[in-house]
């Protein structure tokens, strides 16, 4: 029979596929991103030092401090599902043994994950996340929690679970940072909601500044993408941190490179005031000129990290030398600055005029901004 005369539409591919696992599959892993992008825009708001890490003991780690020393962590293990309510059946049920694998139920796999670990006694919380949410018999009736803490569970819930639990792990009391939360973040539809919690942030954090929250969510959301494929361990803090974590640092200096207030037309007196005082001849002119257009482009539309270091470089090397701006001149200020500029930043810039163009056009954007 040929079946292509019975479809409505015109797509020769309108029919059903054989299997759709590997699009669901995607879409939980995405998830896991997303409330992982959310959870840093939280921590971003109310903190100015916190370290996210993906995949890395858990699917989310976040830890209080970029100081080791004194960093406390809350290990998330994120789960998008769209069964029914997880009871402590559920959550406590070990799966049939298949093929001699040891396998463990959701608790016990979770508990195994922090047990006898080396950082178990720095944990805030250790806490499984699921959008199905959980059906679990809370101490005082009619309460209806998002988070859910051992203290909150009925006792003969809590004993229940302790029990199965000593069955599968052998005896091996519930750790008191345990939580179960039920996100807020949907479970369908969740790259809008981040954009919207970027949009909200960049209102608390700069009022009134535009900002393009699309590129913002862009670019973290391929950052964290490329750092949660890093599979290394690292014994050196400092180095786990650079190749696997999130900071407080990298997420501002994402935001500030794609909010503004102005454009370039309000920098182009002061900087044809600036190269007057260099006394250029017309073709080097012409060539800052260009590179000064093309470093406000970069600024606001490129979206690589390798660009923003640039541009957080060049504003730290004006920082460090405004003193000499506002004392001696812009020539002064322009030869200390390019001195103190870091070589990485110079070379990545390519030429003196490219060099040139970046410090006048951070050099103007703090004088516009005082």
């Amino acid at each position: 029979m040929d079946t292509t005369k019975e479809l409505s539409g015109n797509n020769p591919l309108a029919t059903a596929q054989r299997e759709t696992a590997g699009a669901q599959t995607f879409e939980k892993y995405e998830y896991q991103y997303h409330w992982a992008l959310c959870r840093i825009l939280g921590a971003h708001e109310n903190s100015d030092d916190y370290v996210v890490f993906i995949e890395l003991h858990e699917d989310v780690v976040l830890a209080t401090s970029t100081d080791e020393s004194i960093a406390r962590f809350e290990f998330n293990q994120i789960k998008n599902v769209s069964s029914s309510a997880w009871s402590k059946q559920k959550l406590t049920s070990v799966p049939k043994v298949k093929a001699k694998i040891v396998t463990n139920s959701i608790l016990g796999k979770m508990l195994q994950g922090v047990r006898e670990k080396p950082f178990v006694d720095k944990l805030n919380s250790l806490d499984l996340v699921a959008t199905c949410g959980f059906n679990l018999p809370p101490k005082i009736d009619g309460l209806k929690l998002s988070i859910i803490s051992i203290g909150d569970l009925h006792d003969d819930c809590l004993k229940d679970i302790q029990a199965a639990l000593d069955k599968e792990l052998g005896t091996y009391p519930i750790p008191k940072t345990l939580r179960f939360i039920t996100p807020d973040l949907p479970a369908s539809g969740f790259q809008d909601v981040a954009i919207g919690r970027i949009s909200k942030l960049v209102d608390v954090k700069a009022p009134g500044a535009k900002c393009n929250a699309s590129t913002i969510y862009r670019v973290l959301i391929d950052d964290l993408h490329r750092k949660g494929a890093v599979a290394f361990d690292f014994t050196e803090w400092n180095n786990l941190v650079k190749n696997k974590g999130t900071t407080h640092s990298d997420v501002e200096r994402v935001i500030s490179s794609y909010t503004e207030s102005r454009g370039i037309e309000v920098f182009l007196q002061d900087f044809e005031d600036i190269l007057n005082e260099f006394e250029l001849k017309s073709n080097k002119r012409i060539q800052i000129r260009r590179a000064f257009e093309r470093y406000h482009n970069a600024v606001r539309l490129e979206r690589t990290l390798i660009a923003i270091d640039n541009h957080q470089a060049v504003k730290d090397t004006v920082e460090r030398n405004f003193e000499a701006f506002e004392e001696q001149g812009a020539t002064w200020f322009m030869k200390k600055a390019f001195e103190s500029l870091p070589e990485t930043t110079k070379n990545n810039l390519v030429d003196l005029e490219s060099i040139q163009a970046a410090i006048i056009y951070e050099l103007l954007s703090k004088c516009h901004e005082k």
